[in-house]
């Protein structure tokens, strides 16, 4: 899909589903990017504080918890909504980390709402170690360049390439905070004793969190009520961050895949979000590929895709989209998170405009089971069934028999070993990805992914 981002009409209405009126669009004005020296440029009210909470960014993108080639050190950066957000991952993608610089510590301005991605490299990580309390340092934000300055002293870094394997973990991560819950708060004296409890090594099986009164324990032991954590070493990354914490907020989701922490600091929030299977990964996920084939409305994506990036931040709740049912609102902000489009603040509920410097080919093209999903449809290894707006059924070629698919409003099925494995924890099997595309695209369609894979 080609976003573009100008309204010239007046306010239009817009037809949901069950006939209800949306409306979405009440501009009546040409909305333009324009080329401005950049996004942001000023001074930090909370120079040390931000400046620790970098370094801890770094130190997580650096970090890798799988053979897997090199470390990294480039952070995502995002200018709007009066905040600056830096985000990353662990050169295994099983780590993400986020920096949320709030407006009370920044005294600048911000000339427009931008994204870009450089590299932290050593200069960076010395000149960010050497920032004491109390100093004046300004940042200065831009879309080919990161400039930091400390007295005479200043530290350019420019833009450089997203890493492929960030690509599918950055649309998954805000998927997985969007379906998150708050399930503790603890003070500081309670993040002292977590860290105290935490097992030394590394831990290959998931620990659960529980409290014996307001005591954190952590016990390998499934209990009721429970908080599970996959991978609990990787909490020590965030250790340097203790002393600052004026509380840690826990957020999990329903199917216990991820766990969020989120230390509160003095004027700037960090954020970490550990997979539940570290050898694998947010990038390893495959739930990102359903809500890029869902049929949805390429109107509404328009509209709520220009909504969001004239607003900068936006809620379900925003009067303007209180006619979009949410079951709808959920699917295209979903959607549009999935293309690397938004993101999502844990601690607000809300959606954030930042655009990703990557295709949305890229996410499908990265995941194997897409692949093979197209190539049973390049071979006709399926049969229709039935195919309605109520049941669809087809039957998929696998090793030696067909698989039976069923697709319904409140079910999805497959008679394929991956889904009795996994259900839908990691995503659909390749059945399934193959019948939803065949039930959303039509025959041109269609031909011209074959045409993209080359297949």
């Amino acid at each position: 899909m080609d976003i573009t981002y100008q309204y010239n009409e007046p306010s239009t209405i817009t037809k949901g589903k069950n006939g209800s009126e949306i409306f979405l669009s009440h501009y009546n004005e040409s909305f333009e990017e324009k080329e401005v020296p950049c996004f942001f440029w000023g001074k930090l009210k909370e120079p040390y504080t931000i400046a620790r909470s970098l370094l801890t960014l770094s130190k997580i993108v650096a970090s890798n918890f799988m053979p897997l080639g090199s470390a990294l050190r480039d952070p995502v950066i995002t200018a709007g909504g009066e905040k600056l957000r830096l985000e990353g991952f662990s050169s295994c993608c099983s780590v993400y980390g986020k920096v949320t610089i709030l407006p009370e510590a920044l005294d600048g301005e911000f000339l427009q709402q931008g994204t870009t991605n450089v590299d932290f490299n050593t200069e960076m990580i010395a000149a960010l170690s050497k920032i004491n309390k109390g100093e004046h340092v300004f940042f200065s934000i831009g879309k080919k360049e990161f400039v930091m300055q400390k007295r005479d002293h200043k530290v350019i870094e420019k833009k450089v390439s997203l890493p492929i394997r960030w690509i599918k973990g950055m649309a998954t991560v805000q998927l997985l905070s969007a379906a998150m819950k708050e399930v503790a708060v603890l003070d500081k004296l309670q993040i002292q004793l977590l860290y105290r409890a935490i097992p030394k090594g590394d831990v290959k099986d998931d620990y659960y969190l529980s409290f014996r009164g307001k005591k954190p324990a952590l016990s390998p032991i499934n209990t009721k009520g429970s908080i599970c954590i996959g991978g609990i070493h990787r909490l020590r990354l965030l250790e340097n961050l203790r002393p600052l914490a004026q509380k840690l907020i826990i957020y999990t989701t329903e199917s216990e895949q991820a766990t969020a922490f989120q230390f509160e600091l003095p004027k700037v929030r960090f954020t970490a979000i550990l997979s539940r299977s570290f050898w694998r990964g947010f990038s390893g996920e495959g739930n990102t590929l359903e809500n890029l084939i869902e049929d949805i409305p390429e109107e509404w994506m328009q509209k709520l895709n220009t909504y969001a990036h004239i607003n900068e931040e936006f809620s379900p709740d925003d009067p303007i989209l209180k006619d979009l049912p949410s079951i709808e609102f959920k699917s295209v902000a979903t959607r549009l998170s999935a293309m690397g489009l938004l993101g999502f603040d844990l601690n607000e509920g809300n959606y954030y405009y930042r655009k990703l410097p990557f295709k949305m080919s890229s996410v499908e093209s990265l995941n194997p089971r897409y692949k093979n999903a197209l190539k049973l449809i390049k071979k006709g290894d399926y049969e229709w069934v039935k195919n309605s707006d109520e049941e669809t059924e087809t039957k998929i070629k696998g090793s030696g028999l067909f698989h039976k698919v069923i697709i319904t409003p409140h079910k999805t099925l497959c008679t394929c070993t991956w889904f009795a494995t996994h259900q839908t924890s990691r995503g659909a099997c390749k059945h399934i990805l193959a019948t939803q595309i065949l039930k959303n695209n039509t025959e041109k369609e269609l031909k011209q992914l074959l045409e993209e894979f080359e297949l």
